[in-house]
């Protein structure tokens, strides 16, 4: 599945057993094949960089760049992405 700047996307991580889901906004496309660490908010992961094979996001979790918050950065696995529905209100008349 395709990604783009700004889709909202959940996903879940585990570490020591607890198992959390995770949503944030898609901040970076990184092409198939190309170091995470080329770009400026891929040098703020505490991940080795190796390049993937397919298209992949880094995700920012918390507030939004910009904002006073510090926000968390993510590099997920692309199979574990699941684009959240875009919110619409329905107004009857």
């Amino acid at each position: 599945m395709k990604f783009k700047l700004n889709d909202e996307v959940k996903w879940s991580s585990s570490s020591n057993g607890v198992t959390k889901v995770k949503i944030g906004f898609i901040v970076e496309v990184i092409p198939p094949g190309v170091n995470v660490k080329k770009f400026e908010l891929g040098r703020l992961l505490d991940a080795p960089g190796l390049p993937r094979k397919e298209e992949s996001y880094i995700v920012c979790v918390g507030s939004r760049p910009g904002s006073r918050a510090k926000p968390k950065y993510y590099w997920p696995r692309v199979n574990n992405l699941r684009r959240l529905q875009q919110k619409t209100c329905a107004l009857k008349t």
